[in-house]
């Protein structure tokens, strides 16, 4: 990290932190989805969906392939018309305006960048089709080259580059037309896992640094809960919850949710009443009702719930705990990931949990192995109930 990145971290740090105008009920969004349908022939894309996202917003669509996250994002780079409903930006509806006059800018999986053109030229491209003055060309290609750290290639032709080198070419390329909204499709997905996190935080830091919304889309979990102020999780079309990282991983509100966002346990049971302020579900996974602390939730007697919980928020014992929520069962498989060691234990009903030990010691005298009798435990409120 050099002397000016450190410098600017701290503001960085601030505005993150303040940020989130979608809980001030005056702020009006910079881009607005208006009950957009989107049809090809008889398939259906994308479906009646609204959706608001805030200037200086990082925000990401995420889902799994054909959930209609690039449709989405390629309606309002204006590569794609609605069938029915609006997008709006700034206030404008977007409707007929062609994405050559839309004050958005477009980077693709490929990088799509020209291979007899230097980096320079590459970045220079859309200033000259836009026919800026020579010398606020070059005054702009440099400023985009000193942005992303490339000044010492600028020269070079893409062939000449690293994956994540190409990348950044196509990022300045992008940003050099000072757009409003900057949308970004699978942005990393070509970068080796190590540049991929790094580049994570890049584009964290130049976001905010260059005070743009940006709107990325990617079915990488990890990616998008890293990056984002917000996300939008689609499935077939639709938009299933709206929130930021944290809010999605502890509070999804669907099962669908829960399952595409991080790793979770589901083990389903019905509501057996309320008791000191928790609810008890009967599950066949655990020889005693289980306890849950869910105050959102309002639920009736024998109504079916699935009891959902992180791998990390269980723990792993030799012998009974204490307490209540404690299942029994056998050591299947044990991965060793370096920070993490993760168990999956096999359940008597059948079921299988996974459970996740972070490795604060270098050594452990006598650690869990295959095979062996456990009991898995929880707390009741590091669960979470979910009846849909």
């Amino acid at each position: 990290m050099n002397d000016t990145t450190r410098a600017l971290r701290p503001a960085i740090g601030a505005v993150r932190r303040s940020f989130s105008p979608w809980t001030d009920p005056q702020a009006r969004p910079l881009i607005r989805f208006e009950s957009v349908t989107k049809r090809f022939g008889e398939a259906v894309a994308v479906e009646d969906l609204s959706l608001d996202i805030f200037e200086r917003e990082f925000f990401c669509l995420l889902g799994p392939s054909g959930c209609g996250k690039t449709t989405l994002m390629r309606m309002l780079a204006g590569f794609e018309e609605p069938t029915a409903g609006r997008v709006l930006l700034a206030g404008q509806d977007l409707t007929g305006v062609p994405p050559y006059r839309r004050p958005v800018n477009m980077m693709f999986q490929s990088y799509a960048l020209f291979p007899h053109m230097s980096v320079a030229d590459n970045i220079a491209y859309g200033l000259k089709q836009d026919r800026l003055p020579r010398g606020e060309i070059e005054a702009r290609v440099e400023e985009m080259l000193r942005l992303v750290q490339l000044e010492k290639l600028a020269t070079r032709r893409p062939d000449q580059l690293s994956g994540g080198q190409r990348q950044r070419v196509a990022l300045a390329r992008a940003l050099a037309k000072r757009p409003k909204v900057l949308l970004l499709d699978e942005p990393l997905g070509a970068l080796d896992k190590k540049l991929r996190e790094e580049t994570q935080f890049e584009l964290m830091d130049l976001q905010v640094r260059l005070g743009m919304t940006f709107l990325v889309v990617t079915h990488d979990q990890e990616e998008a809960m890293t990056m984002s102020d917000r996300i939008a999780v689609m499935d077939h079309g639709r938009i299933v919850q709206v929130a930021t990282p944290g809010e999605l991983y502890e509070q999804p509100r669907t099962r669908f949710v829960a399952e595409f966002v991080g790793d979770i346990n589901i083990l389903e049971g019905k509501v057996a009443g309320m008791e000191e302020g928790g609810w008890r579900v009967e599950t066949p996974h655990a020889s005693q009702a289980l306890t849950v602390f869910d105050p959102d939730e309002v639920l009736g007697h024998g109504q079916p719930v699935a009891v959902a919980v992180r791998p990390e928020k269980m723990t792993i014992h030799r012998q009974r705990p204490q307490g209540p929520n404690v299942l029994e069962g056998e050591v299947w498989d044990i991965g060793y990931l370096g920070d993490w060691t993760v168990y999956r234990v096999h359940l008597g009903s059948g079921a299988v949990v996974r459970v996740s030990c972070a490795n604060a010691s270098r050594f452990v005298a006598d650690p869990i192995t295959w095979d062996e009798r456990v009991f898995v435990a929880f707390a009741p409120d590091a669960a979470i109930l979910l009846s849909r």
